[in-house]
């Protein structure tokens, strides 16, 4: 039986996980053997993430790292039976809602798992949004490409973002984004027409 050696020495978390999904993704019947250095933090998150697509491997210690087992599918992957999902009304819903975020990710996980949520999310946003607002710690998803080709993307979209005037530290460099007067968030919170994160 065919067994896929996969090594990966010197690399971040999330590469090491993009390089196991894309390897899974092709090759999604064979047994997988992973060869690691001494990273706990990397040998962790692979074994969470090899648990969640309910292939567990099994670490073993060998020569001057570690290797982890995978074995193949207890059976072939089922090709989906459900119909497809409907597609969504081209039409926006009237009323939609101003979305502010305040943050630079979602909720308590670690920063690098909340920020790929939220640029899930706003991957996401419904174009009846009529805008985007951009308030304190939110601020920091400006330094990050690539949130700013999500954000840009959305402007494109006809999702205007716009960006808090009293969360500026200092004045932005002239970006596409238009500067918001905070009142004009304030007002909407006031009366419950905002969605605030």
């Amino acid at each position: 039986m065919d067994i896929l050696t996969l090594e990966l020495f010197d690399v971040t978390v999330s590469e090491a996980l993009k390089e196991i999904s894309r390897v899974l993704d092709d090759h999604p019947g064979l047994p997988l053997r992973i060869l690691l250095g001494h990273d706990k933090m990397i040998q962790h998150n692979i074994q969470r993430f090899l648990d969640r697509l309910g292939r567990p491997g099994v670490l073993r210690a060998e020569g001057n790292g570690w290797r982890m087992d995978v074995p193949g599918p207890s059976q072939p992957p089922l090709a989906p039976t459900l119909p497809p999902p409907a597609p969504r009304p081209a039409v926006p819903a009237p009323g939609g809602r101003p979305l502010l975020l305040t943050r630079a990710y979602l909720g308590q996980a670690s920063q690098g798992i909340g920020r790929r949520l939220l640029l899930g999310l706003l991957g996401e946003l419904d174009p009846a949004v009529p805008w985007l607002g951009l308030a304190l710690d939110a601020l920091e998803l400006l330094d990050d490409p690539q949130a700013m080709a999500v954000l840009e993307q959305l402007q494109a979209r006809g999702i205007p973002v716009r960006i808090s005037r009293e969360s500026q530290l200092f004045p932005l460099e002239p970006t596409a984004f238009e500067i918001m007067e905070d009142s004009q968030w304030q007002r909407l919170a006031g009366r419950g027409e905002i969605t605030i994160l």
